[in-house]
This record gives structure tokens, C-alpha cells and sequence, in this order.
């Protein structure tokens, strides 16, 4: 029998070398647990309800025993992986350090989450961090914004519908996601602003119904359109999809600006609030992605007309900050533009945005487009391809498809490099969050209006990351082969 010579081993014999049969669903149920002693504890502790149940006990013999608990439950996690943990002296050390941090915060931040902060904050303001102040303050414009909100929710059951996974891989996230929209939208509303700036929570209510009925509808029928469907099929439908989304962002222009009964539209200047934020990321992603190409294909050019302009411009975009051509946008911008288009402070932020992401993307691809063989060009050609369809139809795919896990990056640090434009005095959710606390009765709460705001763009942010390894998945980048697939 072999004889202990590390921790790891003194612990498998100490308990029998016990190990999970699933230790991935041990992991996640004893994280959980370890949570749920550990706000029960502080929940005792502070006299507080327990998810706003009433608790039957309030000694503080309680409290440490279910800290003890939580430190039980926390431990346990060391003891299953304890041969990675455990197996030398000094990472003995190492892991009880890490964990006594790890728990500290943990322990920190549900105390601030649960008890210590005041979410006031956020449930009187949630429409100004949703539209900005505008929209709060003219409620009855907010009718702008709900066909755009229809067509997202058509769009996105359409897409998820295609994909041709399990329904419930759509349907559980999704109603978990709509469950806490109408919690947003229809808790703690005061009684006097019940109808206050034109809100009537009710018909809110109504139209968020329906929007979660067009998802599941459009979801429901597309997945049982193209469950079994070629691929050839799906190509294409996803292909309408991406027209259709063109489309939408165009007519939520066109919806947000338009005249209705002799009343002029929002212009641009008065939006504000997350939905900005949107709509700034969305359309610099979209317009970047053009800019970057161009300019990838140019600056590998061999004539010198398209290389050099190219080379120019990506290096002079990139050898400067954001912020910088931010204020450049604000302040020097008009004067170029003016005699042309007099363009106002969003439209030239989404300009500098695109300018800006499509210089990095630029270079993105470039080294995408370099790395293809030069066989493929040379095959192409010998098929009677013309250049421009050789570009577009062989090259760009393949580099597409080599540098994704860097254009995903490249759109998640856009999103959120669009916090940047409260220093210009847009009314982001970041503007807006920094000016809730100079209400008078919200006086001082800047780390709750910060910290949820920062939750969103952390959560969009993380949305995004698991959209792209669900496309590196499909496009084969996570073995050797999977080159079929593009």
C-alpha cells in the first residue's frame, strides 16, 4: 500500500479516497449551499427576513452555526479537488489564503447586495436608466420605443428558433429573463407616480406580455420549421435574418424621428439611458465591421492609391486614446461636417465609434486574410472568379472565421467602450447613474447606482462571450478539423 507523502494524500486516506461520480454538480450544489448558510447567517445576524420570509430563530448561536456551514460547505469544494489544491506544502498555503480572501468577499458582497445598500436608488429611476431623462420626463414618447422592442423580440425567437438545439436550451433562459423584466417593471411603483410622466405600469405590462409572446411565438415556429432542415436552408434564413435586422434598426430610426400628429420626433440629442448605449454599440458594430474590412482589403492592396490612405488612416485612429477622439468628435467635428451635414452629438459619436472599431478590426482581419493559403486565392481565380468575389466570397470567410474569438473581444470592449460618452454630457446609463444620487432623498448612494449600472454592461458583456463560443462550436474552432463548417 502506498504511503501518504502530501496533504492530498493524508486527505484520501483520512476519508476513504471518496470521490463525487459527478463532480461538477457536487461543485455548483456545494458553492450553492455554501451561499445559502452564508446569507442565512447574516440574515440572523442583522434581523433581517430571509428572501423576505420571516426567520423562526434570531440567537446568535444561530449565526455561527451556520457560518460554520457555509465554511463546511466551502471546504468541501478544497476536499474534491484537493490534488490540485492540496498536493504540495505550499500550495497548502496557497489555497487556505485564496479561500479565506474569496470568502471574505463573497461574505462582503452579500452583505452589501442584501443589507447594507439601498436599492431605492434603482426601483424609483429604473425608466431614466432604461431611456434617459427625456423619455422619463416626456412619458408619453416613450410609444417610440416599443415597435423597435417587437421586431428585437421577433428577431431574436427567429434566431435561437434556427439554431435547431433543444427548446428548453431557449425556453428556461428566456422566461427567466422575462420573469425579472416584469419584476422590473412592475414592482415597488410608488402610488403617486403610479401614472406620473404618462407611466401606466399596466399597459406596460401589456405591451411586455406581448413582446414575450412574439419570442415565443417566432420561436416556436421557426424551430419547428428548420429543426430538420439543410443547412443550406438555415444559411439563408440566417441571411434574411441579418437583412431583417438592418431593417429594424433603421425603421427604430425612422420610428424614434418621426412626426406624429403635427408632433415633431426625438431627435437623436434627447435619447439617452441604456437604450443609447444600444443603439451606439449596436450601429458602431455594424458600420465598423464595414470601415474594417475596407480597410483590411485596402492596406494589403497592392497599389499604393488604396495601401497608403489605408496604412494612414488605421495608424493614426489606433496611435490615439478613445477619449480623445471622443472630444475631437464633440468639439472639432462640427466644424468639418457643418457646411455639409450638421450632424448632431450622437450621430458623431457613432462616426468616431465606428472609426475607432474598425481600425482594430482592420487589423484583425489582416492577419486573418494572411493566414488563408494562397492556394485558395489561386483556385479561386482559376475558376473564373473575379477579384472582388474572390475577396468576398473565399478570403473573408476563412479569415472570419480564424480571428473570431478576437472580433468578439474586439465588439465586447466597443460595448463597453460606449460608457465613455458620458464625458461628452450624453445622458448614458452611466451619466444618469452618476447623477441619481444628487436627488435629495437618494444623497450619497453612488456605489448602488454604479454597481447595478456595471452589472449590466458586465452581464451584456458575458452574453456576448457565450454567443461567441457557441459560434466557435458550430464553426469547428474548438478541435483541428471543423474546416467543413465554414
Amino acid at each position: 500500500m502506498k504511503q501518504p507523502t502530501s496533504p492530498a494524500d493524508y486527505l484520501s486516506v483520512w476519508f476513504s479516497n471518496y470521490e463525487p461520480s459527478d463532480k461538477l454538480l457536487h461543485t455548483r450544489l456545494a458553492f450553492l449551499m455554501s451561499l445559502l448558510f452564508l446569507y442565512t447567517a447574516l440574515a440572523v445576524e442583522k434581523s433581517r427576513t430571509w428572501f423576505s420570509l420571516d426567520l423562526p430563530f434570531d440567537s446568535p448561536i444561530f449565526v455561527n452555526i451556520f457560518i460554520l456551514l457555509s465554511i463546511l460547505s466551502f471546504s468541501y469544494l478544497g476536499y474534491i479537488y484537493r490534488d490540485n489544491l492540496f498536493n504540495t506544502n505550499a500550495n497548502v498555503v496557497i489555497t487556505l489564503v485564496c479561500f479565506y480572501i474569496i470568502f471574505k468577499f463573497i461574505e462582503g458582497t452579500i452583505n452589501f447586495i442584501f443589507f447594507s445598500a439601498n436599492w431605492d436608488v434603482i426601483w424609483v429611476n429604473r425608466r431614466m436608466i432604461a431611456v434617459g431623462p427625456y423619455f422619463t420626463s416626456h412619458g408619453e414618447e416613450i410609444a417610440r420605443l416599443w415597435p423597435a422592442v417587437y421586431m428585437m423580440a421577433i428577431l431574436l425567437g427567429c434566431g435561437y428558433g434556427s439554431l435547431g438545439e433543444k427548446q428548453k436550451n431557449f425556453l428556461i433562459p428566456f422566461t427567466l429573463f422575462a420573469f425579472c423584466l416584469v419584476l422590473g417593471a412592475t414592482y415597488n411603483i410608488r402610488p403617486e407616480g403610479t401614472n406620473s410622466g404618462h407611466y401606466d405600469y399596466t399597459l406596460t405590462l401589456q405591451r411586455l406580455l406581448f413582446t414575450f409572446f412574439l419570442a415565443y411565438a417566432s420561436f416556436l415556429f421557426t424551430h419547428r420549421q428548420y429543426k430538420n432542415a439543410e443547412e443550406y436552408e438555415v444559411n439563408f434564413f440566417h441571411q434574411i435574418l441579418s437583412a431583417g435586422a438592418v431593417l429594424a434598426f433603421i425603421l427604430t430610426l425612422y420610428f424614434l424621428d418621426r412626426t406624429v400628429d403635427g408632433e415633431e420626433g426625438v431627435s437623436p440629442g434627447e435619447w439617452g439611458g441604456l437604450f443609447l448605449n444600444f443603439i451606439l454599440a449596436s450601429a458602431a458594430i455594424v458600420l465598423g465591421f464595414g470601415v474594417g474590412v475596407i480597410l483590411a482589403f485596402g492596406r494589403r492592396s497592392p497599389l499604393p492609391l488604396f495601401s497608403w490612405p489605408s496604412t494612414a488612416i488605421i495608424e493614426t485612429v489606433r496611435s490615439g486614446p478613445l477619449v480623445a477622439w471622443l472630444f475631437i468628435a464633440y468639439i472639432l467635428l462640427p466644424d468639418v461636417l457643418m457646411p455639409v451635414w450638421d450632424a448632431d452629438r450622437v450621430s458623431r459619436t457613432i462616426l468616431i465609434l465606428s472609426l475607432f472599431s474598425g481600425c482594430y478590426l482592420a487589423e484583425i482581419l489582416r492577419g486573418g486574410i494572411q493566414a488563408v493559403p494562397a492556394g485558395q486565392r489561386e483556385a479561386a481565380l482559376s475558376l473564373g472568379l473575379s477579384d472582388n468575389q474572390t475577396n468576398m466570397l473565399i478570403i473573408l470567410p476563412q479569415a472570419v472565421r480564424v480571428t473570431m474569438p478576437a472580433i468578439v473581444s474586439n465588439m465586447i470592449g466597443l460595448w463597453k467602450d460606449t460608457s465613455l460618452i458620458h464625458l461628452l454630457g450624453i445622458h448614458d446609463a452611466f451619466q444618469v447613474a452618476k447623477v441619481l444620487p444628487a436627488q435629495w432623498e437618494f444623497t450619497g448612494l453612488y456605489p448602488e447606482a454604479l454597481l447595478f449600472v456595471g452589472m449590466i454592461f458586465w452581464i451584456v458583456s458575458f452574453y456576448l462571450s457565450k454567443i461567441s463560443q457557441r459560434i466557435e462550436r458550430n464553426l469547428g474552432l474548438r478541435n483541428e478539423s471543423g474546416g467543413e463548417m465554414t
